[in-house]
């Protein structure tokens, strides 16, 4: 009975114990603290080798998000990753000042961008986020911790509310939600002195969800130093800016008036937002949706703009890809339904 007792008293203490660790961890600190609990790829982690797949789990037979990922990263100054899709590759090597690249396909899919980001970078996107900033909790109840921030997209005199939102689970990130990019962490696991999710989820709209599976997390030992060697000449990586709308809209070259549709329902007048993403030639080729007031009308925004035409966007003096949002208001007849 006394050593029941005991033992009752003991995992009483310890569970107050963990209550209070966790207590110490304030709102302000959350995104930091998740990060250096589970990036891999932060200064002095354990060197490792990575292998993930990507595929459409809201429709296995749809192929076209395939993806194959692989990583051996021994420091944040020296890593080879490879991704390979059926439209885009990339064999990317960083060693010391040299930087190489090799890549097949002219556009770098921002699905494709979004798992990898989230998979070795999550640090990018809690940057200066400050949970404690927001009193906006989107999820009452349940375990995670969750706020939301909104701001304003806009193309004068035209204004739209924009939403990110943050939520963390026994401190650790359970999904980050901002415009172009929506992800997703489950199923961690230890790896070193890391807690690694092995499934990740991006949401792209809705009925289509990715999914990546982390297959391999392994330590990497005596790595072979022909890994991080290209006989390619040291170049700048392809890379995709975040610019602003007044920007973009500037370097339009074709950008016809908008043809809205008629309606049966719904908010009219009203106001949306698309998220865009532009190739190196100036090409449209994807296109998010973002707050609407109705969906009939984003989808009718998307579906143009896909047709519109941009300068190619130079960054340093090297073509880089684009992505910003584009914000309407529309003004359309309402037919009642017969």
């Amino acid at each position: 009975m006394f050593r029941n007792i005991c033992v009752f008293l003991f995992a009483v203490v310890v569970t107050v114990a963990r209550a209070q660790a966790k207590e110490k961890v304030s709102l302000a600190e959350l995104p930091k603290h998740a990060i250096e609990q589970s990036q891999l790829t932060l200064p002095g982690s354990q060197p490792f080798h990575l292998k993930a797949k990507v595929f459409e789990s809201s429709d296995r037979e749809n192929d076209s998000h395939n993806a194959e990922i692989e990583e051996h990263w021994v420091a944040p100054g020296k890593w080879r990753r490879t991704i390979k899709t059926a439209d885009f590759s990339e064999v990317l090597i960083v060693n010391g000042a040299t930087t190489a690249e090799r890549i097949t396909g002219d556009y770098y899919p921002n699905w494709l961008r979004t798992i990898v980001n989230g998979i070795f970078d999550p640090g990018a996107r809690l940057q200066n986020v400050n949970m404690s900033a927001s009193s906006d909790n989107p999820m009452i109840g349940g375990e995670q911790v969750c706020r939301r921030f909104m701001f304003l997209a806009s193309n004068p005199p035209v204004t739209n509310k924009v939403f990110s939102t943050y939520c963390f689970q026994d401190d650790l990130i359970a999904s980050i939600g901002v415009p172009g990019y929506e992800i997703s962490y489950a199923d961690y696991k230890k790896f070193g002195e890391k807690q690694v999710a092995r499934k990740l989820g991006e949401y792209i709209e809705s009925g289509t969800e990715l999914r990546a599976d982390i297959y391999v997390l392994e330590a990497l030992q005596a790595p072979d130093d022909s890994l991080f060697k290209s006989d390619q000449p040291s170049i700048a990586p392809l890379r995709t800016i975040l610019i602003s709308e007044a920007t973009l809209r500037g370097l339009a070259v074709s950008a016809p008036d908008m043809h809205w549709p008629t309606l049966t329902s719904g908010r009219n007048p009203g106001t949306l937002s698309i998220y865009v993403c532009i190739d190196r030639q100036g090409h449209v080729r994807e296109t998010l949706p973002l707050n609407s007031d109705n969906p009939i009308m984003t989808a009718a925004a998307r579906e143009q703009v896909l047709n519109w035409q941009f300068k190619p966007a130079i960054n340093q003096g090297e073509p880089v890809q684009v992505e910003s949002i584009l914000t309407f208001a529309y003004d359309t007849k309402i037919v009642p339904a017969k």
